[in-house]
């Protein structure tokens, strides 16, 4: 986006704020001026009346005459959800904003989470707020807690911390006192001091490993266990690869085919066909497994898979999207037995043009299980089974990735942690995710499959229904603050335009690698950028840059990829979706908008799997001194993630005893009152582990605070007498 562009939308935006403020009166393009802020403010007040005039024209306002404007204030009624912060004010959240409203009234007692109906009061950047007319329906979702018990009445202390109290419950027998449940609300009676809620399931004793990590399921509302009815359809299903099977694919049974995956993996998704052909060129395929041959749709098992959406990875299991008979065994493309597949094949030529591309419904037979080690281990080596195929599909993927890079690809590699856990389930150590080529080169190829599936479908006229994976351009607003905050460490973000934007990103990458801000700025530069989404209107890939993308490589683990493989296949059958899936548009959206909601909530629950983990871990190390960076502040703290095992804790201000300190939110600093000493984010620390809290997943730091310099102790006494 450029600079202009993003000028002329931020002075739009103020314009709204201008008027809405002055709530309806009528204001000439002069006045409008006046007011503006200097930072969009054109060159004089005539040069406004073309961006006024494009305003009328978008609908964002009125114009009366040739020189008057005015917003119409009619009251917007919305809907949206309840946020309370710590120091209990209330939000609203409205879905497609991305700012959320301060409710400034509201006569009814509110929960977080609740749906409401609201009037908006004042819109745009800054400051945005509502008053809530009307309670629609208490949260649906389940939550978590711990039970107590005082004077034989029994409450729930909820986990997540935006409920700032505990919730009455029913006495029933099988209740135990410091046991983990899972609940949802029922009222909020007035004569009541607390809000009644319901138990649904009793985990067992807070801290226990099982414990927790079901509770953490439940939490993200994140179903375990298979019904008996979805079990039994998956049970049902015949293993038998029947001629009828194979008479309308084509067979590469006896093609050399591979799978490369991690040494852990138990399903595999994806597999490599290689083979060199007589004109020079070379063949590779991509093979899928084929989970739309048995998982059919609108069935109990379709309808399963598409209410969880995709797997969830915790860091002691998988929970399948998929039942067990398919996910680990019909659909696992596991080697020496036949599999049904559906592959993206490619014609390379020797210069790894791509002469030929086409889709089609394949057999295989897988020849070897790699793990990317011992892949990796034959490339090293230079030798070892099927060596001359791996290096020669290694040269490609690398081609594909430079190429990927010069067209503006944003490079979001990062390291990763894993943890080793004993037979109880302990960590007794975290190791780095070794990011190597074997790696590399699988993702290379998967994400040739996925933007080549992309491109086919859209290209076609009429377009077909289909789901694409959509990554925006970050807002306007998000990439003047990270602007603002890399120029804190001396780099520059070029926003003028979306090449300029990419470049500066990776550039920037590049420079603060292996410098102490390196983490906490690449950090900032994805957390800059929109979250990808299903969708299937838009079919460009930001991050990538990719004007075409899509999942057709997960079918097993993600169900967008289910859809895909229908709707691709139902394509190349000359059959409508109709007839395919028995869908419409609106249901299409509604499985992208339940793939999108489903992928997040599984997100976070790895994460929250993750920080149990750390605070598990990190209870062996209370009183050990560790190197720090700064990840973030705010108003009560710094957040300081430890070098060694990137676990995350929390400095309080109130510990920090050499000064007062308070956060300044326009230099991104703390800085200390009496001193003027300064944290920023990036900035190197010395903590040790005051405490770790495992059920909470918090790590408590303490500052080891070191001499003051030179250039504060000179002036110490001095500044004290002024």
């Amino acid at each position: 986006m450029s600079r202009k562009k993003i000028i002329t939308e931020l002075a739009e935006n103020n314009i709204i704020e201008i008027l809405s403020t002055n709530k309806g009166k009528i204001m000439n393009h002069k006045q409008l001026f006046a007011k503006l802020n200097e930072e969009y403010k054109p060159t004089n007040a005539e040069s406004l009346l073309p961006i006024l005039y494009q305003m009328v024209e978008k609908g964002r306002i009125e114009k009366r005459d040739d020189y008057k404007f005015y917003k119409l204030m009619v009251p917007k009624l919305v809907q949206g959800i309840i946020d309370i912060s710590k120091n209990e004010r209330v939000f609203l959240n409205v879905e497609g904003m991305e700012d959320d409203y301060q409710v400034e009234f509201s006569n009814i007692k509110l929960l977080p989470f609740d749906l409401v109906e609201a009037e908006i009061k004042k819109s745009g950047n800054k400051n945005p707020k509502a008053n809530v007319l009307l309670l629609i329906n208490h949260s649906e979702r389940v939550f978590t807690g711990v039970l107590q018990s005082k004077n034989n009445e029994w409450i729930i202390i909820p986990d997540n911390v935006k409920f700032q109290f505990p919730f009455d419950v029913k006495f029933d027998k099988s209740l135990k006192v410091n046991y983990k449940v899972s609940f949802k609300i029922d009222s909020y009676r007035k004569d009541k001091k607390f809000p009644n809620a319901s138990i649904l399931e009793i985990f067992g004793k807070q801290g226990e490993h099982s414990t927790e990590m079901h509770s953490i399921l439940a939490e993200f509302g994140l179903p375990e266990a298979f019904d008996i009815s979805v079990q039994a359809c998956s049970d049902s299903i015949s293993d038998e690869i029947t001629a009828k099977d194979i008479a309308v694919r084509e067979d590469f049974r006896n093609t050399l085919t591979f799978t490369i995956d991690p040494d852990t993996a138990k399903d595999f998704d994806d597999a490599i066909s290689y083979k060199t052909l007589s004109n020079g060129n070379f063949e590779v395929g991509v093979h899928i497994a084929d989970v739309s041959h048995y998982v059919l749709p609108n069935t109990i098992l379709d309808s399963e898979a598409l209410k969880r959406a995709t797997s969830v990875y915790l860091v002691d299991r998988v929970v399948p999207m998929l039942p067990f008979k398919l996910s680990d065994v019909i659909c696992s493309l596991v080697p020496n037995k036949d599999r049904l597949t559906f592959a993206a094949i490619f014609e390379v030529s020797p210069k790894f043009e791509i002469i030929n591309t086409r889709f089609a419904k394949t057999i295989i037979h897988s020849d070897k299980r790699f793990s990317y080690e011992e892949a990796q281990a034959i490339l090293n080596a230079g030798a070892g089974i099927h060596f001359s195929e791996l290096l020669h599909l290694n040269t490609f993927a690398k081609y594909l990735a430079e190429k990927r890079f010069q067209n503006g690809a944003i490079n979001f590699e990062s390291n990763e942690f894993k943890f080793v856990l004993d037979d109880n389930f302990k960590p007794i150590s975290m190791q780095v995710k070794v990011h190597q080529d074997t790696n590399k080169l699988i993702e290379e190829l998967m994400l040739l499959a996925n933007k080549s599936v992309a491109e086919f479908m859209y290209k076609q006229k009429p377009r077909p229904p289909f789901v694409y994976r959509t990554h925006d351009e970050p807002s306007e607003m998000r990439l003047l603050d990270l602007k603002r905050f890399v120029a804190k460490f001396g780099y520059t973000i070029h926003i003028d335009d979306e090449k300029s934007l990419r470049k500066s990103i990776n550039d920037i990458s590049k420079e603060v690698e292996g410098k102490p801000e390196q983490d906490v700025v690449r950090t900032m530069c994805i957390r800059s950028m929109a979250k990808a989404l299903y969708t299937p209107n838009k079919p460009e890939h930001f991050g990538l840059a990719f004007n075409y993308y899509t999942h057709f490589t997960s079918p097993i683990r993600r169900y967008p990829d289910v859809i895909v493989h229908r709707l691709l296949y139902g394509f190349l059958q000359n059959k409508s979706m109709e007839q395919v899936c028995g869908w419409n548009m609106a249901q299409l959206d509604g499985a992208c908008k339940q793939s999108s909601k489903m992928e997040q909530l599984a997100s976070n629950a790895e994460r929250a799997s993750i920080k149990y983990k750390q605070a598990e871990w990190m209870e062996s190390n209370i009183g050990k001194q560790f190197e720090g960076v700064i990840t973030g502040l705010t108003d009560w703290g710094m957040f300081v993630e430890i070098k060694d095992y990137k676990c995350e804790g929390l400095v309080r201000l109130n510990t920090i005893k050499d000064d007062h300190y308070t956060y300044d939110s326009h230099l991104m600093s703390l800085i200390g009152s009496r001193f003027f000493k300064q944290y920023k984010m990036g900035d190197v620390l010395q903590v040790v582990v005051k405490a770790s809290n495992k059920i909470s997943r918090t790590i408590d730091l303490q500052l080891i605070e070191t001499e003051r310099k030179e250039r504060y102790g000179r002036n110490h006494d001095t500044f004290r007498r002024r």
